[in-house]
């Protein structure tokens, strides 16, 4: 829960990105172990001890399939845990939109996030919204598994129709802001659409998207604050604390 009173969040506060690029060398997040380790420390630093690790899959040039992802992130944490930095890395994966999601998913194949079965990140084209979405997060809902939609504020297309994202969620999906967006890092106009989609309480999450430890950091601190001046106390609680413990312990989020 937050600490403090009405104002929102203090320094202190054990925070959980569920969405971040940290790994080496498996996207277009860090290249190498060292800026790796510098985004871990830079995540600490804001108040972040648990964090999910989501490399890009299915985009064309990336697959990052559960294996690999459960060696890597226990090759990585074994190499924080030597440097004494107090950050646990859990498993995940964001997954573009491809005819083969979801049979990759049932396979078993796609990493959901930390492993559950419950949940898993899905990437929209940016230009344009395929039909198959709704029918997709239909088909994995049956199986109890459910579509979180990543970034939908800096979507061309859910910018221009609001409506899509709310048929998606009314379907069943989940969906999660990024951090920079709601404190402005992208400009007016994307500040202007998360902040719309988390007062429609179209957002469950807030999270980093953390590609670098400078130029797309892992932090969350200052989004915490903005978000409780937009949404209150209370929903920035559960948006920041209850739903993202909920996808680390696979349970069910209502609201």
């Amino acid at each position: 829960m937050l600490k403090g009173g009405g104002a929102g969040p203090q320094r202190g506060t054990h925070l959980i990105d569920i969405h971040a690029h940290i790994l080496p060398g498996m996207d277009d997040g860090p290249a190498t172990l060292d800026q790796s380790l510098e985004m871990a420390r830079v995540a600490v630093e804001d108040g972040i001890r648990t964090m999910i690790s989501t490399p890009h899959c299915l985009n064309g040039r990336h697959s990052n399939w559960r294996q690999e992802m459960l060696t890597a992130c226990e090759t990585f944490n074994a190499q924080l845990r030597q440097r004494q930095i107090p950050l646990t890395v859990l498993p995940g994966s964001e997954a573009c939109l491809a005819p083969e999601l979801a049979g990759e998913i049932e396979k078993g194949r796609l990493m959901t996030l930390n492993d559950t079965g419950r949940y898993f990140f899905l990437e929209l084209p940016d230009q344009f919204i395929p039909e198959a979405v709704k029918s997709l997060i239909n088909r994995l809902k049956r199986d109890k598994i459910t579509a979180i939609i990543t970034h939908p504020e800096r979507n061309a297309t859910l910018q221009q129709n609001m409506d899509l994202l709310s048929d998606f969620v009314l379907a069943g999906a989940l969906s999660q802001v990024t951090a920079g967006s709601i404190t402005g890092q992208f400009g007016r106009h994307i500040y202007k659409c998360s902040a719309k989609i988390v007062k429609m309480q179209m957002a469950h999450f807030v999270a980093s998207d953390a590609h670098s430890p400078t130029e797309r950091p892992p932090k969350l601190f200052s989004a915490i604050k903005k978000l409780t001046s937009v949404v209150g106390k209370t929903r920035a609680e559960r948006m920041m604390f209850d739903f993202p413990q909920a996808v680390l312990d696979g349970k069910d989020i209502q609201g």
